[in-house]
């Protein structure tokens, strides 16, 4: 059996991976964890588009021809709660919908379209009496299977299983134009139990992501980031069998906000994969966001 061919069998697990985290927001931007007044709305709308061509396994590249196209579209809906003075959470929810195209090497995998898996949170953040305001925040999430789901399909946009996530974030403002964002997080997995057109039981192991961003305000109204972040862990097994494939992927970002109306903002945000162990790697990325506050 040849390489390409153990990596396509089990492509419905590496596919997800590269996919998911960022179809499913689990991405921060330069400025999330600032607190909404309480009492405010935030609706967000995004478009996501990626492209890979090489893929990996074991940190050596198997393909350069092992092309995926995603094209991902969030929905998501922010509503903050005072809690005390300095305190307030923000309950929301994000239900993504794509299509995902895979093409050369991996044209077997075919396509799909469909919705993710609902994501629903509720960050708390803390204002801190720092000189500067700093803020502190633990974010607890659950993404609930309701996704898109076949199990004879290689590439699928909802998992039909379980996921928690527990976030923790921290801004340092180092004055009125200088900020570092940065966010720490750990992903757990409940079994998927009917697993390709054999049923099988796939298991993954905690997955990490680590992401950092330094921010600039040029005025009130625009504002520039760059950073990244890396993903760590997340091995998976079927039926028992460890596919080795832990992950170890770093990526980079550049982002720009900008006000259009004092209740309105566009964000543009571009980036690329530096280095990958298991799975694809990203050529390109572009993120729009149109956010409304109310």
């Amino acid at each position: 059996m040849s390489l390409i061919t153990r990596v396509t069998r089990h492509l419905g697990v590496i596919a997800f991976s590269c996919c998911a985290a960022q179809a499913q927001a689990l991405e921060i931007t330069a400025g999330d964890f600032e607190p909404l007044p309480a009492g405010m709305n935030l609706l967000l709308l995004y478009f996501q588009h990626a492209e890979s061509s090489d893929f990996y396994q074991q940190g050596d590249k198997v393909s350069d021809r092992f092309k995926l196209k995603t094209d991902v579209s969030l929905l998501r809906y922010v509503h903050s709660f005072g809690l005390g003075e300095n305190v307030v959470v923000e309950p929301q929810f994000i239900l993504p919908y794509g299509h995902l195209h895979a093409g050369g090497d991996a044209s077997a995998l075919g396509q799909t379209t469909g919705t993710g898996d609902l994501f629903i949170g509720a960050p708390v953040k803390w204002t801190l009496s720092t000189t500067n305001k700093d803020i502190f925040s633990l974010a607890p999430a659950v993404y609930i299977p309701i996704g898109s789901y076949d199990r004879n399909d290689a590439l699928n946009l909802g998992e039909n299983r379980w996921r928690l996530l527990l976030q923790a974030a921290y801004i340092h403002h180092f004055n009125e134009q200088w900020a570092v964002d940065t966010a720490a997080d750990a992903t757990w997995f409940s079994h998927n139990n009917d697993y390709t057109s054999n049923s099988a039981t796939l298991k993954q192991q905690t997955r990490y992501e680590y992401q950092a961003y330094l921010r600039y305000n040029l005025s009130a109204q625009t504002q520039f980031a760059v950073g990244g972040g890396r993903i760590e862990g997340g091995k998976t097994s079927v039926n028992g069998i460890n596919l080795d494939d832990r992950t170890n992927t770093t990526y980079v970002r550049v982002m720009v906000n900008q006000m259009l109306t004092p209740s309105v903002q566009v964000q543009v945000e571009a980036g690329r994969d530096i280095e990958v162990e298991q799975g694809f790697k990203e050529n390109a990325r572009i993120n729009l966001r149109l956010a409304k506050l109310f």
